[in-house]
């Protein structure tokens, strides 16, 4: 006899030592990230308490149900209900209808939807489907040779742990498109840095051609400044390849890259706090640096990276470092970039220029 079985049964009444073991069910099913042996697990933990001999785990593939995982059958059984159309058998019936059913005294009925079920010598079988909300995800069922029904309770239980094994199947699908964004994000932005990186160069290339062919000598420093910040640039990209958090650049590696003295002297890069910025800010933060060491970069000995809840603070040392420039200091490229960071500059008047940037964007 096969009859829709009630989804609204309540736990009320579930013995205790079943109330427990849906209390573990529901641990290694929160705790699980593999679909199909999560279920595996499920089986193992419940089949003594019910005596289960098989049960089977559809999974919803386009317009029909792909075996994802079973227990109890031969390789061969599996293989020839591998794939079920819905409508077919008990659990394409309740994919269906999306209703769970049971089915009892197997062994005596000739119903042709127990066929499927009748042939494996199960005798009582209940199918869940898997659902989230209106979402169906595939069925689970169990079955018992050596009995010919289910007690209610028994019910209660397997549809209750049916209903955890859907959220858990929910969460681990979101999971994996969770997963598949962000690795298709990050190969995009991969892409794109590696564009801009790639059209950085180029330019370099390109301005440092023309100021070959140019005999005018100021023409030629106005583009030789131009290729050095557009290297500068392109040095704030670098390293975006290399970081967990591809919104925020490293001052201590990015300062590091462009503070390179002619003589291959060292320059010694301290950090201090979490020195960090947006690509844009990190990339002003590099050319007024650059700005102030590029008329003599042999002379920078240190530069001394201290990041605060507060301030972002850079300081140079070196020979005449602090010695005012107002050539420099008065220009355009540094009073706009100090405006657009809010940044103070100032000069010991010896050995030390200090940059300032307030606010809470760093770190």
């Amino acid at each position: 006899m096969i009859d829709p079985a009630s989804t609204d049964m309540a736990v009320d009444g579930m013995p205790r030592r079943h109330l427990r073991l849906l209390g573990e069910a529901a641990d290694r099913l929160l705790a699980a990230d593999d679909p199909a042996g999560m279920v595996d697990d499920l089986f193992t933990l419940i089949a003594d308490e019910l005596r289960l001999d098989v049960f089977f785990n559809y999974r919803l593939d386009g317009d029909a149900l792909l075996l994802e995982t079973h227990g109890g059958l031969t390789s061969a059984e599996a293989a020839s209900f591998e794939r079920l159309a819905i409508g077919e058998a008990v659990c394409g019936c309740v994919a269906r209808d999306r209703r769970p059913i049971a089915t009892f005294g197997v062994q005596r009925s000739d119903d042709p939807m127990a066929k499927f079920v009748r042939a494996l010598g199960v005798d009582a079988y209940v199918c869940t489907p898997l659902m989230h909300g209106s979402t169906l995800l595939g069925t689970l069922s169990f079955g018992r040779r050596w009995s010919d029904r289910f007690e209610p309770d028994e019910l209660a239980f397997i549809r209750t742990v049916c209903h955890y094994v859907a959220l858990a199947k929910h969460r681990l699908r979101i999971e994996a498109e969770l997963r598949e964004g962000i690795a298709v994000r990050e190969r995009l932005l991969a892409e794109l840095n590696h564009r801009v990186r790639n059209a950085l160069q180029t330019a370099v290339a390109v301005v440092r051609l023309g100021a070959a062919d140019l005999t005018d000598g100021s023409a030629r420093g106005a583009l030789a400044d131009a290729a050095a910040r557009l290297e500068v640039l392109a040095a704030a990209h670098r390293p975006l390849y290399a970081t967990d958090s591809p919104s925020r650049i490293d001052i201590v590696a990015l300062i590091g890259s462009i503070a390179e003295r002619t003589d291959d002297e060292p320059v010694a890069i301290l950090g201090t706090g979490n020195p960090s910025l947006a690509i844009e800010q990190a990339a002003a933060v590099a050319l007024l640096t650059h700005a102030f060491i590029a008329v003599d970069p042999d002379a920078l000995a240190q530069v001394a990276i201290d990041a605060t809840a507060d301030a972002l603070r850079l300081t140079l040392t070196g020979t005449d470092m602090g010695r005012p420039r107002p050539a420099i200091d008065d220009g355009r490229l540094v009073r706009g970039l100090a405006r657009q960071l809010r940044a103070d500059v100032a000069r010991d008047g010896a050995g030390q220029l200090t940059i300032l940037i307030p606010g809470r964007a760093h770190g």
